[in-house]
């Protein structure tokens, strides 16, 4: 799909922009950054590239890696105790928010071919950094307040322009549930419980009249990290059905990753309906 010439607008503003800073060291704050950098007058490229991550790391997409991505991982995780599952879940950034290895190496050979003839790209790349604050010093000029999350050290930096590739966050959850409120059944850090089913975790009052609420993209605290993955939709959505109708209504297999997670896992099985005479091999890099 070619996007829109509009959403392309800034994107002329930015090349001719005196010095751009771009925040995020995340996917998109990396393609925004080479991008930029491509088309920059070489030991003129006037860039910032800055984020809170401690590196400028490479997405793990390894196929055992993303086998993270997998039923098998998120029953493994959810019977997790809590405060194991909150103490993984900061460790599993290179997961899904770091960069892919090969733009960064891209990135890594466009400064290095311009560094070729003596002298130095007018870039600087520093990982670990936070945006304290920021405001307007003129028209033209934007002033970000620095703070490295290492070092505990704070500076300035006068910029023309910057991009956020800062990602999202979530939206609160309760505020969508306040009907339900006096009968959430909550976890040591307030937070709903949500079974294996996707289900809020109710009153029993409620739930004994066949009553349930189901959420998506509301359970990584009790999921794991494949909580917003849309490889995992349909699965979590035939888990839902499932669970509604109580029959099998798409039956679904019982082993999906060669990874077992824990000490304690079951035996690998394929039920009888999901049984398949040949297996199709993946294509490189899948």
């Amino acid at each position: 799909m070619v996007p829109p010439a509009a959403s392309l607008a800034p994107r002329d503003t930015l090349l001719t922009a005196g010095h751009v800073t771009v925040v995020g060291t995340g996917q998109s704050g990396a393609e925004i950054f080479l991008d930029l950098l491509r088309h920059r007058p070489a030991g003129a490229e006037r860039l910032t590239w800055i984020g809170r991550t401690e590196a400028f790391a490479p997405m793990e997409y390894s196929k055992l890696g993303l086998e993270h991505f997998t039923p098998d991982y998120t029953r493994y995780f959810h019977a997790l105790p809590e405060p194991v599952r909150d103490r993984l879940l900061p460790t599993q950034w290179q997961l899904h928010k770091a960069v892919d290895a090969d733009t960064l190496a891209a990135i890594h050979d466009e400064l290095y071919h311009r560094s070729l003839h003596g002298g130095w790209p007018d870039a600087v790349l520093t990982p670990g950094v936070r945006v304290r604050t920021a405001g307007r010093l003129a028209s033209h000029t934007i002033e970000l307040h620095l703070e490295h999350t290492q070092q505990g050290t704070r500076s300035r930096l006068t910029t023309d322009a910057v991009v956020l590739a800062t990602g999202y966050r979530p939206r609160p959850l309760l505020p969508l549930l306040a009907g339900l409120d006096p009968y959430l059944r909550r976890d040591g850090s307030d937070r709903p419980r949500i079974d294996e089913h996707y289900r809020l975790v109710l009153d029993p009052a409620i739930t004994a009249t066949g009553c349930h609420a189901y959420v998506q993209n509301a359970e990584l605290h009790t999921h794991g990290v494949g909580t917003p993955d849309l490889g995992l939709a349909a699965w979590r959505s035939a888990t839902i059905l499932n669970a509604v109708t109580g029959t099998d209504t798409y039956p679904l297999p019982a082993r999906t990753a060669f990874t077992t997670f824990g000490l304690h896992a079951q035996r690998p099985q394929i039920p009888s309906l999901r049984q398949i005479r040949e297996l199709t091999p993946l294509a490189d890099g899948i």
